[in-house]
């Protein structure tokens, strides 16, 4: 039941952080951070323990047998490196809110529910389960925009919204005529893949899954909810859409159509990679002219995970390794440069660039990790991130020349505007006269964890392509038989 205790933790979890304030001082905080540090726990421990086979973990029972309905989790690889980074991150975005008052058995109850519905995403194989928690994460990530958020939040949660809730139309009616189109009806994936299903009608079922999953990750022209809502969202809901939901969006492509629909997934890759590449250079180049600096994180996770999309798309080993390696460096990446910006913005009052200045002077730590992780965005070798994009051009190259130039092309423009971020935070007179507070030990935990995270698996690459080549395999083989 460990992979249960996963979902089930975080949820309940949730809701004593809700009722916790009431019990003293920062109560529903320990919980909180209680629950998601006991399903890391166990999350470790399942790993340590793996069961014979492609799984680490596999857990199957009824859930309502009249509607052909069954809970079936499974956890590979590329599973467990999704939930270590869920449950890190939902440690970190408590941590980060900590100062926070107002509602705070609420914000704790949603950060939680946040990551118990994205675990739920990374486990689910039955697809009606997996739609279920698809769309059940929409509501917590909503909560956290509209009620913690700045400026315009109500707007930026109102276009996040409905954004992803009309995409997730496309997949429930998919998964509902899978689920109906058998001799017997059943949402089991596994029992799915194994169907003969027309050619023709695995790309229209493959166009209504990928609509829910292209604008999660998010790609041009579907990412217009993105910079609206990371500008809005306060640091741990940043944290948590950058880190989190984007990577629910790369691991519904990677899992699902070349399991369920590879001969639709053949059809259509062409146009997805297209669409990487002219998201990737897209995605960088407005990345260039913003002068908010979360905008501007924003539209790099734009380019990135265009990038990942495009070695989803590639098909080949080299590709696909890169785009599992390029969605856990992202995660780290993203949710620190957020997490940096946040603490400048609580003590500053601003994110515009025009109006920073001088951390190197003021503020040596701040300006340490900003040089850390602007190497990260630049996919400076010695990081992760450098190691799955490079993975992804190996892999492009093999499929396709132009497509593995203009993600090069892509990587060049990203030194613009990390350079011109990195200049206009940390180089320079400082444009205020007060004094700057430096990180604090509370804000340097998180972020040497993640800097940690981040050097580690591009110094050692194998302890994170070790793992993921149970689910590479997969992909390259689509029908994965439990």
């Amino acid at each position: 039941m460990e992979l249960t205790a996963l979902i089930l933790l975080p949820f309940f979890g949730g809701i004593a952080a809700l009722f916790a304030p009431r019990w003293g001082r920062d109560a529903e905080r320990w919980v909180a951070v209680a629950a998601l540090a006991l399903a890391l726990v166990i999350l470790i421990l399942a790993c340590l323990t793996p069961e014979e086979g492609r799984w680490i973990a596999f857990e199957r029972f009824a859930w309502a047998p009249s509607m052909g309905l069954q809970v079936i989790l499974a956890m590979d690889g590329l599973s467990a490196a999704l939930l270590v980074v869920s449950l890190a991150l939902g440690i970190v975005s408590v941590v980060v809110s900590w100062k926070i008052t107002e509602h705070s058995g609420l914000l704790n109850a949603a950060l939680l529910w946040t990551v118990a519905a994205s675990n739920g995403v990374f486990l689910s194989f039955d697809l009606l389960v997996f739609a279920f928690f698809w769309e059940l994460m929409l509501v917590p990530a909503f909560l956290l925009i509209s009620v913690w958020g700045h400026g315009d939040r109500e707007a930026a949660a109102l276009k996040f919204l409905v954004f992803n809730a009309v995409a997730g139309l496309g997949l429930l009616a998919a998964v509902f005529y899978l689920g109906a189109s058998g001799e017997v009806v059943t949402f089991d994936a596994f029992e799915i893949a194994g169907r003969q299903i027309p050619h023709g009608v695995q790309v229209i079922l493959l166009l209504g899954f990928a609509g829910a999953f292209l604008v999660k990750l998010p790609v041009p022209p579907l990412h217009a909810w993105l910079p609206d809502a990371h500008t809005q969202a306060p640091t741990a809901g940043s944290i948590l859409l950058a880190g989190l939901l984007l990577k629910t969006g790369a691991y519904g492509l990677f899992r699902f159509p070349p399991m369920l629909f590879p001969e639709g997934f053949a059809t259509l890759a062409p146009w997805g990679l297209a669409l990487g590449a002219f998201g990737s250079i897209y995605g960088a180049l407005l990345a260039c002219g913003q002068t908010d600096a979360k905008r501007l994180v924003a539209y790099t996770s734009v380019a990135h995970m265009s990038i990942v999309l495009m070695g989803l798309c590639g098909g080949v080993y080299f590709s696909l390794m890169g785009a599992g390696v390029e969605m856990v460096a992202h995660a780290f990446s993203a949710s620190a440069l957020f997490l940096l910006i946040g603490a400048l913005y609580d003590r500053t009052g601003t994110r515009d660039l025009r109006e920073l200045g001088g951390l190197q002077q003021n503020a040596p730590r701040f300006a340490a990790a900003f040089a850390v992780f602007f190497s990260a965005a630049l996919a400076m070798p010695g990081t992760a991130n450098f190691l799955g994009e490079a993975l992804v051009i190996t892999g492009m190259f093999q499929v396709n020349w132009i497509f593995a130039s203009i993600t090069l092309i892509s990587l060049v423009v990203s030194v613009v505007y990390a350079t011109r971020l990195f200049k206009r935070v940390v180089f320079g007179k400082s444009r205020r006269t007060e004094t700057l507070e430096d990180l604090t030990l509370r804000e340097m935990g998180p972020i040497v964890l993640l800097a940690v995270a981040t050097l580690l698996f591009g110094m050692l690459p194998q302890l994170l392509m070790g793992a993921l080549e149970g689910a590479v395999g997969a992909a390259l083989a689509p029908v994965a038989i439990p």
